[in-house]
């Protein structure tokens, strides 16, 4: 390994491998989370509307 060698060359490829894999865990669990919560979300406005629109006739 030379001495003026790029960061490529410094960082082993197990650790950059362990990195971009810590990286891809975070974005599936952001989405196992964010992706209910906003079914939830949506099914609770779409039933409130409902129950405003049966009040209105």
């Amino acid at each position: 390994m030379s001495r003026g060698g790029g960061l490529a060359e410094r960082i082993p490829f197990a650790y950059a491998l362990l990195r971009m894999y810590t990286d891809w865990s975070s974005v599936i669990l952001l989405l196992l989370t964010a992706v209910p919560l906003g079914v939830v979300v949506d099914v609770t406005g779409f039933f409130i509307w409902k129950q405003q629109g049966k009040r209105r006739t």
